[in-house]
């Protein structure tokens, strides 16, 4: 972090404290005897260090937003909250990435999907999900997190590297499509849930399908460097 300018350190500082604020207040607030809540950070966790490489070294793809999808709509913003901090908590022991950029990450991650919760309860108005108000719900809530997510990092790398939102592609459509269909599959999967919890099952297959799809760029990356020492 010594090599950062001002701006950058403050701005990450700013978003760490916030996010332990955060973090802090939902510990507080958890019900801790929802045993749904470990298990979707458990499997939060697995799909948070399965991270998918992109076209190049700087992007890669993630299919833990499925269960942040899932988690958001099932459990609600607040154990949401905790599978996101959790995921990203093994991901950071188990990566062993700098403690400013894990940091970071849990931040840039929770601080959008606590505004989508605030969204999401504002739209839906406590009703059920299962209407037209809480499909608005669920889809202002989406925008909210991935949009908020991606301009945090993208603010990030603007202060830090002196990128540009459009030279570091945190705001191209397949990157916010990605994360917006996988939130929306998981948020789908708890609707399905609700109303049959062994049908839920049947989103598995495509989303498998679709972790192999987008494992497609980095296999081409990895055949045209492999052609390249031929």
């Amino acid at each position: 972090m010594k090599s950062l300018s001002s701006t950058a350190k403050v701005y990450i500082t700013g978003t760490i404290l916030a996010a332990l604020g955060l973090v802090a207040w939902m510990l507080v607030n958890l019900d801790w005897t929802n045993t749904g809540l470990y298990l979707l950070a458990a499997l939060g966790a697995v799909a948070q260090t399965l991270k998918v490489e992109g076209p190049d070294d700087k992007t890669n793809y993630n299919i833990a937003w499925f269960v942040y999808g899932f988690a958001l709509i099932a459990l609600g913003p607040l154990p949401a909250l905790f599978v996101v901090f959790i995921s990203h908590l093994v991901e950071w022991i188990w990566h062993k990435y700098p403690w400013y950029i894990q940091s970071f990450n849990i931040g840039a991650h929770m601080l959008p999907l606590f505004l989508a919760g605030l969204v999401f309860a504002r739209l839906n108005g406590g009703t059920q999900v299962l209407d037209l108000k809480g499909a608005v719900a669920i889809v202002a809530a989406n925008l909210v997190f991935v949009l908020g997510n991606h301009f945090l990092v993208g603010l990030v790398v603007r202060v830090a590297r002196g990128q540009s939102f459009a030279e570091s592609g945190v705001f191209e459509y397949y990157n916010l499509f990605l994360d917006f269909t996988l939130l929306s599959m998981g948020a789908v999967t708890a609707l399905i849930w609700f109303q049959n919890p062994f049908a839920s099952f049947l989103n598995i297959p495509p989303l498998y399908l679709l972790y192999n799809s987008i494992r497609v760029p980095a296999l081409k990356r990895q055949l045209e460097d492999i052609k390249k020492k031929l």
